[in-house]
């Protein structure tokens, strides 16, 4: 049984093949090669064999049970009928069907076909694929330049391939006859179109489509096989029966087609090798078949009699080479020359039966259609007389097939003229009689064709011409050459021209024909004639003269002259073989002119020949339409290589001639009357006017204008100049190219454009406009308008225009843009962007209708890009500068472009199929400007409310409802592409899949929180706010675009044979990141996060994420290499970690979300995930990298490169312009770098420094050096930025997983000490990188208020002492942290927390022995006096935040100093004397109240608390209590009047709460006057003395407060604070003692308002 499934191996194979015909070579391709030949060579041997439906078979399916590969199988009724449908297409047998139509059926969701289309398309495409595999490997054996081991190797599968049959030479054979078998079934495949077309069944659709791809691509399998057969008999691999079949099919053929002319080649080869000298035979083989092959029995056997001929032509030329040098003598000499004569009546009969006609045709047809040649299609059309038109084949003809049939015409044409020179002369000769005979009567053109025939022969394929006739100067063509241009007629001329120009497409073939030209002989008296070979002069002359006589008829006016129809009368007179001549001229010109430098400087500065004026005043004249158009032509040709000086010359020059300025003498006063004033607007616009007619000369005028836009070959990439001189125009209109600019896209584009009814010719015009647009668009610069306003450098004096404000307001761009808001040109533009997809994919990739539709979507993105310049700035510029004032454009129907789209929505689904026609180029253009429009706020803005249905429903989701699964599927198909290995990141499937991504993630982020388009095409459903997943949808089924993506994830590898490989790190973090934007949006996290939980990604992804070793390769280097840091190597790692921390943000994701759900099963089993091993569905475990060892991405150390020093040139240039701002590392856009040192340079240049001068190496080598500093700036900041996102990304999730796990006590301690031991020494090292230390600290911090301060975690074991190290390190590195910190108080106040967390654990737990000693002050003294002092300068005058934070250590410092009985940190805080700045701080807290902000007073309060809670601690001590009386703690308090004001009245706080928050200020106070009077003692009078005094000024208020304690107040609601406040008054009055003191100093009785 034939294997069916081998599609994918030969698609491999085929792959594989080109890369070595390519010279891609490596070990590991020839290798693979090697194996995938092995596997395949059954296959090769059989071709395309099948086996025929059959009973046997057919009764086996029908049984219901069939064996595939094996394995058994029950089918059911439907199944067998798809199958026996499926046997019945492809003439197959039925098994073979059943196992096709069974491989095929897993496609069917992904590609929306039908099981039986797919088997069609895979069994049509492995035949294919077979036969170009086969197509190469004969390829690669018959080629001389490979190496000669690789071509022995080639040549032995060639033998392997063969060997199988009895004689190898008769596998020509099968091609032979697989060939008619193709012909039958592409005839019986236009039996079944003709009668779906009568019938017009419902299936007519898919059926149709079926039988025009099996059409397609039979006609590619019958072009592979001829060429097959060319190069198996090339190679001697045939016999003479397989020439005799060959001719035998011919002889057979009754039409004029495609699969004719697939017969030529090998039949041209059979000729070669059995009739030529060089074919291994013998004369007598030879003689023998010319006898059978002109025997007058096999005259009429022929059908087609022209082809009949072309084949006795071909023959004669091939085997007259016998009968001249190469003769053996075995023939006496008058049997020669009868011979010879014969032979001569023979070729002479065969041209007179169309021969050389037939030949014509096939050359030209073979050649692509889509590029309309008016010229030489009128040539050919002149020529042709016997051959009917070629019927149009489904498909062109392909590149391989048109070379190789090239080649045996190649050999044709050198062969008749080698071997038949004495029919050569005689066709001149008969013509030239004729000619004398009668000028009127048509002559014989077969010379002329002969000329034509190498001209289409040699087109395209300048390094043959080469070698065929200028590198053998005295070889036979060259000297076929020499003598045709002799005395030739005017259509020789003609046609000799044309074959000059085809052979001169390249610098050195038409240098080559320049000196041919120049090698000129005498010329003869005769005006027109002359006597030696074509020449310079001769052209010049004949131009000249006729140009001379058409100006010197009687003409209309310019104005009128261009009008459709026929030319003037006058012109009439004028013969049209001589106007084809003029024509002929003209092309050789402007072949030459285009290839040469050296034609064009002889033209140039020939000094009596002025070809643009003659150019100029032909175009002026009253000629044909196709003559003007080759005189436009040969103007744009002038502009090849563009100088400046050739640029300026022809702009002048044409703005002479708009004006009138070449127009002839008019004789007619009358016309002269009739006729506008020479220069006026309305002169200009008749003659543009009357060059939209017709296609020929607005497409060639159209080229023209773009050539004279187009850049200056030696431009400097800054885009800086204008195209034409700045003063251009000004003595007539406005100064600049506007008028042109409006014939173009007003006239032409938008207007003439729509009325061509030939498709082609269509085509060929809408390419030509769009070409000139978009280079209007391209060579605008929008940067010098940025860099004028925000840089320093003088970008007036720098750029080639004179100034800026000349080249905003004189530059096309602005024109251009002006018109692409017209209504007419919208509609043109989109017009251009609609087509069918369907003949988008059968379209070659270099034809017009691809190049315009690319080009019109490059000019739609180009516009969407520079539309914010251009509306922002460039019109406003324009419209308020006084004396710049333009016609406005007509009909400027919208504002912004987008409003334009709006009108033409089905332009999305139009890029969306266009991604699946099989150009990858298109592709790429297509999805860059489908994700702009996707992405547009103006096409997607979302409803306001559940009316908003209407206007502001998302209009790119409404265009896309009905197109949006199919083109799903084509996103889908692009992105399970296998992408080409030899090709990498260059290959074009991996362009596309990088590329549908970006738009996917560009859709995502502009709208996260709203239905996209991206969420429509990834399979999802989509209402107006709302997203959703049907059961039955391609999401549901799990088939759709995102289960792709998550799959390429999943599943594909990030190494090749350089390491870790940059591209494939890069597309597999672009899908994550496509990922991570669906599960963090509230739209789609659900859905999301619970697919990839379903096809356990978390697991899958841990598992796979290898740890980052030392040695490990990034893109070819190690990281210790020297040059790692400027090579793509460090962009591999960077894109390696930016992957790495979007994989690690799932992974918190999922464990968050896994958390919050209470699923202890999985949550368990995530955490042993974490920890190193995962429970596989078996119940193993499988140990692999634990969260810890994934913190492996600090090395290397990342070392900022250095300003470069002692800059001369560039010291004050300003680049903040070329810095992204948006990127975290504020990398440098290197692109705008490089514009600005060219702008600094060019500055220097037109201000300072000669250009020669030896400064100039100096400026250069100085600006290399800054570009190069930035390019490894810009390295070292991007993988800076990638590992700060990772580091952020594992700390995240390591914080959750001790946040979220249920662990024993020792499994927590084990982790938290795990993380310690983890991210310690980096914590360590790395303080003064803040943002580094930052993560690191924050995730400490995290470790060190989770663990739990208790005996039991600091038992006298080894994990209790392991505790206790790994705390005290930590609070070491802390202390050192605050110590060396400075101003960076975000980081410090997290090392202040670690601190603070520190102090008061150890405290809880100083019970234990060992403990206290391992955070005595002794550890305070050794982080030295200046701790002390840094703490209190941030505890007073750093960010509230970090004051608290201080504060709060400095209380627990004070508290360890308390527990040890050590004064030290009382002492030096008293050093600092910052116990009298918080207790002189206590009176300033009302006006710090009244001053603060709303927003600020809570923060405020908490300031006060900690300053207080510090006094508290202080005070708390004897020592302590003394500094702060002495301090002046009731003197601040007084003076604060916090207690003497009436808090009923109102306070100072501003806010909610704000009278319970002063109590608790108050108590606070009073919490440290207590502690104060209470530490001092009793037997402290003075400070006794002092609280009596406190009491007696504030005895109203005390007062007030105990009434409202008691109940007494009427209204007030008795709270804590109040009851504290108060309990803290009583405690202070009872241990002053103030009662008893009262009384003993009053005499009186005590008053009842007293105290009681």
């Amino acid at each position: 049984m034939t294997d069916l499934s081998s599609l994918e191996s030969f698609q491999a194979l085929y792959t594989d093949l080109e890369a070595i015909a390519e010279s891609n070579l490596s070990d590991a391709l020839l290798l693979r090669v090697g194996a995938q030949f092995e596997s395949l060579l059954s296959d090769f041997q059989n071709l395309l064999n099948q086996k025929a439906r059959n009973d046997a078979s057919r009764q086996r399916l029908g049984t219901g049970k069939i064996e595939i590969s094996g394995d058994e199988y029950t089918v059911n009724e439907e199944f067998q009928q798809d199958v026996l449908r499926l046997a019945d297409d492809l003439n197959l047998d039925e098994l073979e069907a059943a196992q096709l139509f069974l491989l095929s059926q897993p496609e069917t969701d992904t590609t929306g076909r039908s099981a039986r289309t797919i088997s069609i398309i895979r069994f049509q495409q492995r035949r294919k694929y077979l036969l170009d595999c086969l197509r190469l490997i004969l390829q690669l054996a018959g080629d001389v330049d490979l190496d000669e081991t690789l071509r022995e190797g080639f040549q032995d599968f060639v033998g392997r391939i063969l060997a199988p049959q009895a004689n190898s030479a008769r596998f020509l054979q099968k091609c032979i006859t697989s060939m008619g078998d193709i012909r039958s079934w592409l005839q019986r495949l236009a039996d079944k179109q003709s009668t779906a077309s009568v019938l017009n069944s419902g299936q007519q659709g898919e059926e149709m489509e079926m039988i025009e791809f099996q059409g397609s691509n039979l006609v590619s399998q019958h072009e592979m096989l001829s060429v097959i057969s060319l190069y198996l008999v090339k190679q001697n691999f045939s016999v003479q029966a397989d020439f005799d079949l060959i001719l035998d099919t011919l002889k057979r053929v009754d039409k004029y087609d495609h699969l004719l002319l697939h017969y030529l080649p090998p039949l041209a080869a059979c000729i070669a090798r059995y009739g030529g000298i060089e074919g291994g035979g013998t004369i007598a083989d030879a003689r023998s078949l010319n006898n059978k092959y002109f025997a007058p029995s096999d005259q009429n056997s022929w059908t087609l009699s022209y082809l009949q001929a072309a084949f006795k032509a071909w023959w004669l030329a091939e085997y007259s080479g016998w009968y001249g040098e190469n003769a053996d003598g075995s023939i006496p000499d008058n049997q020669l020359e009868d011979e010879a004569k014969l032979r001569s009546k023979q070729f002479s009969d065969a041209l007179k039966d169309g021969a050389f006609d037939f030949i014509l045709c096939v050359s030209a047809d073979s050649k692509p259609l889509e590029w309309h040649d008016p010229a030489r299609q009128g040539l050919r059309q002149w020529l042709q007389r016997k051959t009917p038109v070629m019927l149009t084949g489904p498909a062109p003809f392909s590149k391989v097939f048109q070379e190789a049939f090239m080649e045996q015409l190649e050999a044709f044409v050198e062969a008749f003229i080698t071997n038949l020179p004495d029919v050569l002369r005689k066709l001149r000769t008969d013509e030239d009689e004729q000619r004398q005979l009668n000028q009127e009567h048509d002559h014989d053109l077969d010379l002329e064709r002969f000329l034509v025939i190498i001209s289409f022969v040699f087109e395209g394929r300048p390094k043959a011409a080469l070698e065929g006739f200028w590198d053998v100067r005295d070889g036979a063509l060259m000297g076929f050459v020499q003598w045709a241009s002799r005395r030739a007629s005017t259509p020789l001329v003609t046609a000799f021209c044309e074959m000059l120009q085809s052979i001169s497409e390249d610098e050195l073939c038409a240098n080559a024909t320049h000196e041919f030209l120049l090698d000129e002989g005498p010329q003869s008296s005769g005006r027109m004639r002359k006597t030696h070979s074509l020449s310079w002069n001769q052209i010049f002359k004949e131009l000249t003269y006729f140009s001379t006589k058409i100006r010197d008829r009687l003409s209309v006016p310019q104005t009128q002259t261009y009008r459709p129809g026929k030319p003037h009368i006058d012109f009439a007179e004028v013969e049209p073989e001589q106007s084809m001549m003029l024509e002929s001229y003209l092309r050789l010109i402007t072949r030459l002119c285009t290839e040469s430098a050296s034609t064009r400087l002889f033209l140039a500065q020939h000094p009596s020949f002025r070809i643009t004026d003659l150019l100029f005043q032909l175009a002026s004249s009253a000629i044909g339409p196709r003559l003007r158009a080759c005189a436009f032509t040969t103007l744009k040709s002038l502009l090849s290589h563009k100088t400046r000086e050739a640029g300026e010359h022809l702009w002048t020059s044409i703005d002479v001639w708009i004006s009138g300025g070449y127009a002839p003498a008019l004789t007619s006063s009358k016309t002269a009357s009739n006729m506008p004033a020479t220069g006026s607007p309305a002169a200009m616009g008749a003659i543009l006017k009357g060059l939209t007619t017709g296609f020929e000369e607005p497409n060639a005028f159209v080229q023209f204008l773009h050539a004279l836009v187009s850049p200056l070959e030696d431009e400097t990439g800054l885009r800086d100049s204008l195209p034409f001189p700045e003063n251009l125009g000004t003595s007539s209109r406005m100064p600049g190219i506007d008028p042109y600019v409006d014939f173009v896209i007003g006239e032409i584009f938008s207007s003439r454009l729509p009325e061509i009814i030939e498709v082609i010719q269509r085509r060929l015009l809408r390419l030509s406009c769009l070409d000139f647009i978009a280079t209007c668009l391209d060579t605008f610069n929008e940067d010098l308008v940025i860099f004028a306003s925000r840089s320093n450098v003088a970008v007036d004096l720098a750029i080639s225009t004179s100034t800026l404000e000349n080249y905003v307001l004189l530059h096309p761009f602005s024109r251009v843009m002006e018109w692409m808001f017209n209504d007419k040109v919208m509609a043109a533009l989109f017009a251009t962007v609609h087509q069918d997809a369907a003949e988008v994919g059968a379209a070659s990739s270099d034809s017009p209708l691809i190049l315009s539709l690319s080009r019109g979507i490059h000019v739609i993105n180009t516009i969407m890009d520079l539309q914010p310049t251009y509306l922002d700035i460039i019109k406003p510029l324009i419209r308020s500068h006084p004396s710049f004032r333009r016609t406005p454009v007509t009909n400027a129907a919208y504002t912004t472009f987008e409003d334009g789209v709006l009108s033409h929505l089905s332009v999305l689904p139009d890029l969306g199929f266009y991604c699946g026609t099989g150009h990858p180029d298109l592709a790429l253009a297509s999805i860059k400007l489908f994700g702009k429009l996707a992405a547009s706020p103006r096409l997607t803005s979302a409803p306001v409310s559940a009316q908003g249905r209407g206007g502001n429903r998302n209009k790119a989701l409404a265009a896309l409802e009905d197109d949006a699964d199919s083109i799903s599927k084509i996103l889908l198909r692009e992105m399970e592409a296998g992408i080409n290995i030899n090709q990498g990141p260059d290959s074009p499937e991996y362009m596309v899949k990088v590329k549908i991504l970006d738009f996917l993630l560009s859709c995502l982020v502009a709208s996260p929180d709203q239905p996209t388009v991206a969420h429509l095409l990834l399979g999802f459903r989509c209402s107006d706010r709302v997203v959703s997943v049907d059961s039955e949808s391609s999401f549901g089924r799990g088939v759709s675009l995102f289960h792709t993506i998550l799959n390429s994830v999943l599943d594909s590898s990030l190494t090749d044979e350089t390491g870790v490989a940059l591209w494939l790190t890069s597309l597999n973090r672009k899908a994550f990141e496509v990922l991570k934007e669906l599960w963090s949006s509230p739209l789609t996290s659900g859905l999301v996060t619970l697919k990839m939980r379903s096809n356990d990604a978390f697991f899958m992804l841990f598992i796979q994420e290898e740890v980052i070793q030392p040695g490990t390769i990034w893109n070819g280097l190690d990281v210790l290499d020297p040059s790692f840091s400027s090579s793509p190597s460090s962009t591999c790692f960077a894109e390696f970690l930016s992957r790495r921390a979007l994989i690690i943000q799932y992974f918190s994701k999922e464990l968050s979300e896994v958390a919050d759900s209470h699923s202890p099963s999985l949550k368990q089993r995530i955490f042993e995930t974490l920890m190193g091993s995962t429970r596989l569905e078996e119940g193993q475990m499988r140990p692999h990298a634990a969260i810890f060892d994934l913190f492996d991405f600090m090395e290397p150390e990342i070392d900022e490169p250095m300003w470069p020093t002692k800059l001369e040139w560039f010291q004050d240039v300003d680049f903040r312009a070329c810095m992204d701002g948006n990127n975290l590392a504020s990398a440098s856009d290197l692109s705008k770098v490089e514009e600005v040192l060219i702008l600094r340079r060019s500055e220097l240049l037109n201000t300072s420094v000669p250009a020669t001068s030896p400064q100039l190496t100096a400026i250069n080598l100085e600006a290399q050096l800054l570009l190069d500093f930035f390019a490894r700036d810009h390295q070292a900041k991007t993988l800076y930025a990638a590992r700060i996102k990772v580091l952020k990304a594992w700390v995240q999730l390591t914080m959750l997983m001790i946040e979220t796990g249920d662990f024993d006590r020792v499994s927590k301690t084990t982790i938290m000490l795990r993380t310690l031991q983890t991210i310690m020494p980096r914590l360590e090292n790395d303080i003064d990188n803040v943002t580094e230390a930052s993560e690191l600290a924050k995730l400490a911090k995290c470790v060190i208020f989770s663990l739990e301060f208790d005996a039991q975690s600091f038992n006298q074991d080894e994990m209790g002492d392991l505790v206790g190290d790994r705390l005290f390190h930590l609070f070491q590195v802390a202390l050192r942290a605050i110590n060396s910190l400075g101003s960076k108080t975000e980081l410090k106040q997290v090392f202040y927390a670690i601190s603070y967390r520190y102090l008061t654990g150890m405290s809880d737990v100083s019970s234990l022995g060992g403990i206290t000693r391992r955070h005595s002050i002794q550890t305070i003294k050794s982080a030295g006096d200046r701790f002390i002092d840094v703490v209190c300068d941030d505890a007073y005058g750093s960010e509230f935040t970090c004051r608290v934070a201080a504060l709060l250590v400095l209380g627990a410092l004070v508290s360890m100093g308390k527990q040890e009985n050590s004064k030290y940190i009382i002492e030096a805080l008293i050093r600092v004397n910052f116990v009298s700045i918080m207790v002189g701080s206590i009176q300033n807290i009302p006006s710090e109240l009244r001053d603060a902000k709303p927003e600020d007073t809570d923060m405020l309060l908490s300031y006060c608390n900690a300053r207080l809670a510090l006094l508290l601690q202080i005070s708390q001590t004897r020592f302590g209590a003394a500094a702060v009386l002495n301090a002046g703690l009731f003197h601040s308090i007084t003076k604060s009047s916090l207690f003497s004001a009436d808090p009923d009245l109102g306070v100072d706080i501003v806010g909610p709460n704000a009278l319970s928050k002063h109590y608790s200020l108050l108590v606070a106070i009073m919490r440290v006057v207590c502690a104060t009077l209470l530490s001092r003692g009793t037997q402290n009078q003075q400070s006794l003395e002092q609280g009596r005094r406190f009491l007696t000024e504030n005895r109203l208020s005390i007062l007030a407060v105990l009434k409202k304690s008691a109940g007494l107040a009427a209204g007030v609601k008795v709270t804590e604070a109040i009851d504290e406040l108060a309990d803290s008054f009583m405690l202070l009055v009872t241990f002053t003692q103030f009662l008893e003191k009262e009384e003993s100093m009053t005499p009186r009785k005590v008053s009842l308002t007293s105290f009681t």
